[in-house]
């Protein structure tokens, strides 16, 4: 049982609070979290990131290049490593009472921004990747193992090759049947061990159609974007996590900590430059969502 299997386990065990309807809420994250068990609901944390592997969230004003010019969101985003070695792993999750997948996969949307960078030595297949994690704790575990599956979107088993692409940020939005995902084992099935057994990999809805009973009554407790171990040399950005269609809607825009005293420093400085992380000769020039940028930073809605 992985540290994630464990945290959402003992998260259902004290019990999650439950939103009493969907409400969609863009928040920004500065920071992850240390790893506790349990984790509070809807905070980023350290769910899983071992020697060799770091978690961070970077500032790419004057980066330059792809990474900086085509962010989804300015002006920073998570930045996730490995080193060279086999054991280094680096994953962070946010989790909460989303519901039972029998009721949200119908109507899940969830999407992330990527960047996979060029490093010497580096695994090419490897890109962060987009993780859901499943618990029923009234399961019974004799027809087929343990009562929790992660299900693993991977970017190389979805249309982006088997060596994505370089210093470029692409986008994943997916639904019940727009993606594909292996799974870590339970609910009737072993660990695929990041293959499929097919030439494609299931579909959300595939996997509801064809796991064990238990798994449709599975509570989704934990959302996690990250790079596994045995990808050696990673460095990985990620921005702009939507979950939609749950209990607990949101929008994640990952910035680094607030560099103004004022929101109104931060508006100045955003008219002065050239919305380029917070650079712009005129606020009208500037798309909504770098407009907000400011109003995300200190948390105004």
């Amino acid at each position: 049982m992985s540290q994630l299997t464990e945290v959402v386990a003992a998260s259902c065990m004290v019990g999650i609070v439950a939103l009493s309807a969907p409400a969609f809420a863009q928040t920004t994250v500065t920071s992850f979290a240390p790893f506790s068990d349990p984790p509070p609901a809807g905070v980023w944390y350290e769910a899983d990131v071992r020697p060799g592997g770091t978690a961070s969230v970077a500032n790419l004003s004057g980066v330059g290049g792809n990474l900086e010019n085509n962010q989804p969101l300015p002006i920073g985003a998570a930045k996730i490593t490995t080193d060279l070695t086999n054991a280094a792993k680096a994953e962070v999750a946010v989790t909460n009472n989303y519901g039972i997948a029998a009721t949200i996969i119908p109507t899940l949307e969830i999407g992330y921004s990527w960047h996979k960078a060029s490093n010497a030595g580096q695994n090419l297949n490897s890109a962060p990747s987009l993780k859901l994690t499943f618990f029923n704790p009234v399961c019974d575990e004799t027809p087929g193992g343990d009562c929790f599956a992660t299900l693993v979107y991977e970017p190389y088993q979805n249309g982006f090759g088997n060596f994505p692409p370089l210093d470029t940020w692409l986008r994943s939005d997916l639904n019940q049947t727009v993606g594909s995902w292996w799974t870590t084992g339970g609910f009737g099935v072993g660990n695929g061990f990041g293959g499929c057994g097919d030439p494609t990999c299931p579909t959300l809805a595939a996997w509801l159609s064809t796991l064990t009973p238990d798994f449709s009554q599975a509570d989704l407790v934990a959302v996690s974007v990250g790079v596994g171990s045995f990808n050696q040399g990673q460095i990985g950005y990620f921005d702009k996590v939507v979950i939609a269609g749950t209990n607990a809607n949101a929008s994640y825009d990952f910035e680094p900590a607030p560099q103004f005293q004022t929101l109104g420093q931060c508006i100045s400085t955003l008219i002065a430059d050239n919305c380029t992380g917070l650079n712009g000769k005129a606020r009208a020039t500037c798309n909504h969502e770098q407009q907000m940028t400011c109003f995300d930073l200190f948390n105004i809605k």
